[in-house]
């Protein structure tokens, strides 16, 4: 074309040169801004997948890692409800110590194991707390897998309609099982042998009973204390007791008396009369007497004589009792047939006594009276329990003990009835009313058999007891499974992406249950040593359960840390690589970049200088 600008052959090459290093450092300006050498799959495809391959594996387990930060937290929660859980278990295995300290069958000591049975069951409770909340992100590692048992309410209906039986229940069920529970015995009470010889020598009283039979709407399992008091030579006063009720005799009070007075003084004509009288408290075996001329009448109080409760019925009774003594001698003959006794009806605790005659001496008698105390003194007690105490005081044993006399005894009351629970295997666990105190001695309240399947558990109302016990009462308690086992708490961690690498962390139990721990309430509230024996067993057994789930947890633990920190090594390691696949060596491109700046400085130099060639022609004009 004849407008085109046609170049010299060396500016042409000039001009090729300098476009290409404009380009080659317009690439490395690029390279240098970015750190990468390759941006783009249009830079270097191999090394641009290759790197993005890399990156996206290292993102992978960037993600995996956050699982497994989470998962390290939700096994050290377990971890540290385990560790927690076992100081727990050490406080209570520190209250059995304590309990076994005081083994005394003494009310103090039964009101210590009663209060260290509650605060262990307290713990008891707090550790099944403490397991459910050691939970973290939707997972708990210590509350087992879900598996549950208990008795099936149509059983425990059953066994709850028998009287005197109700809140029947089983704990620490470690698998289902079938429990015969039964109600027999008699109800014959008795009071224990060692008691009542402790208590005759102690409180100076022999022929110590307790007897009786259960009462069908009164009854109480309650033991029987007496109290004596007084002073030596003065009133005596023994109080009996059993659970409310109490019964107070004074004895030895030397209140009775029987006195005379002149009513009608004997002169000439007129007969002497006089009148005796019965006053004061008057017991079994008080002696009231009344001389006449010297001849002694004496009367002795009978059981018949002291069974009105008012005093003026017995001074009553010992009057005409001593009024037929002298009234008999009257009518026999001899000194005092000519004596005239009257006492109308016998309604009065007095009568008089009249002279024979009414002329000379015979008209005047003399008349003396005097009584005493028992030497013995017999008590019978009976309570609305069906109890009897019966004993009898001593006058000169008890005063021969003094003031040590007084004091209280405890004497452990007896009844035949027991109650027996059965499992299938034939176990049988029975916890009787007529057993010593600390060895399975059924009581008034909750009562616990124990067995290897579960721990059968139920109140017994002494009151009307007796009732179930004639009925041969009888029923099966019947435990099965309520939940099924499940995974829910199961963590399962993964190590890779494909997860091809991976780890379930099982959830263990450590609560109460017979799933877990097996630590079951306190028996009996810790009546016998084998209730303490038992939960002393459960709380060892626990202990290694804790120590096994501990390091099972630690084990893991571990695990998931190492995978943890090799996944974080490695990611530095994929991320590394993709780097040495795109990044730019700063250093040398910089000096690339020097060079090409130069050449393009040499390029711009050598172009001008082709161009004055060009305009050397220019000066022929």
């Amino acid at each position: 074309m004849s407008d085109a600008v046609q170049l010299s052959s060396s500016m042409r090459t000039n001009l090729l040169l300098l476009q290409q290093t404009n380009t080659a450092t317009s690439k490395l300006e690029n390279q240098l801004a970015t750190g990468n050498k390759v941006n783009s799959a249009l830079d270097g495809p191999t090394a641009f997948f290759a790197a993005q391959s890399l990156n996206q594996r290292a993102s992978d387990l960037s993600t995996l890692k956050d699982g497994m930060t989470q998962a390290v937290n939700t096994i050290k929660a377990g971890s540290q409800g385990i560790t927690s859980i076992q100081s727990l278990v050490t406080q209570a295995q520190g209250l059995l110590t304590t309990a076994y300290s005081n083994l005394g069958t003494d009310a103090s000591s039964i009101a210590t194991r009663k209060s260290l049975a509650d605060q262990f069951n307290g713990i008891k409770d707090q550790i099944d707390k403490l397991a459910g909340d050691s939970g973290y992100s939707g997972k708990n590692l210590v509350a087992g897998n879900g598996q549950s048992f208990a008795a099936t309410s149509t059983s425990v209906a059953t066994a709850n309609s028998i009287t005197a039986i109700s809140n029947t229940r089983v704990t620490n069920i470690t698998s289902a099982d079938t429990y015969s529970v039964r109600v027999s015995g008699t109800g014959a009470i008795t009071g224990d042998a060692g008691d009542i010889a402790n208590a005759e020598t102690a409180r100076g009283v022999f022929g110590l009973k307790v007897s009786g039979k259960l009462s069908s709407t009164t009854g109480n399992f309650s033991d029987i204390s007496i109290q004596t008091r007084g002073a030596v030579g003065q009133t005596r006063s023994v109080v009996v007791t059993e659970g409310d009720e109490s019964r107070t005799i004074n004895f030895f009070d030397n209140t009775q008396a029987v006195s005379n007075t002149l009513s009608t003084p004997g002169v000439s004509g007129t007969k002497q009369t006089s009148t005796i009288t019965i006053t004061g408290n008057v017991d079994k075996g008080d002696t009231f007497t009344a001389t006449v001329n010297g001849t002694s009448f004496t009367y002795t109080a009978s059981a018949g004589d002291v069974t009105a409760s008012d005093a003026a019925t017995r001074e009553k009774n010992i009057a005409v009792g001593l009024y037929n003594k002298i009234n008999a001698a009257t009518a026999a003959g001899g000194s005092l047939s000519t004596f005239t006794a009257s006492n109308p009806g016998g309604t009065s605790n007095s009568f008089t006594l009249s002279a024979p005659g009414t002329t000379g001496t015979a008209n005047t008698f003399t008349l003396g009276t005097s009584a005493s105390n028992a030497l013995t003194k017999d008590v019978s007690i009976s309570f609305s329990s069906g109890t009897v105490v019966s004993f009898t005081v001593d006058r000169a044993s008890l005063e021969a003990l003094g003031t040590n006399g007084n004091g209280t005894s405890t004497i452990e009351k007896n009844v035949d009835v027991a109650v027996t629970a059965t499992d299938l295997n034939g176990v049988s666990v029975t916890r009787s009313g007529a057993n010593q105190r600390g060895d399975s001695k059924l009581a008034d309240g909750e009562n616990a058999f124990s067995f290897s399947t579960g721990t059968v558990r139920l109140n017994v109302a002494a009151s009307n007891v007796i009732l179930a016990a004639s009925a041969a009462g009888a029923a099966n308690v019947t435990t099965a499974q309520t939940t099924a086992a499940g995974t829910s708490n199961d963590l399962s961690v993964q190590f890779n992406a494909d997860n091809s690498s991976s780890i379930t962390v099982a959830a263990t139990n450590i609560t109460t249950s017979g799933q877990g721990l097996a630590i079951d309430y306190a028996q009996n509230n810790f009546l016998d040593r084998a209730d303490i024996d038992k939960a002393s067993a459960q709380l060892t057994n626990a202990t290694n359960v804790l120590r096994a789930a501990s390091q099972t947890l630690s084990t893991n633990l571990n695990i998931v840390q190492t995978r943890s920190d090799f996944t974080s090594a490695f990611n530095n390691v994929l991320q590394d690589g993709a780097d040495n696949l795109t990044q730019v060596d700063q250093n040398e491109a910089g000096a690339q970049l020097l060079a090409l700046q130069t050449k393009q400085s040499l390029g711009v130099t050598t172009l001008s200088l082709a161009n004055q060639a060009q305009q050397s022609i220019l000066k022929l004009f």
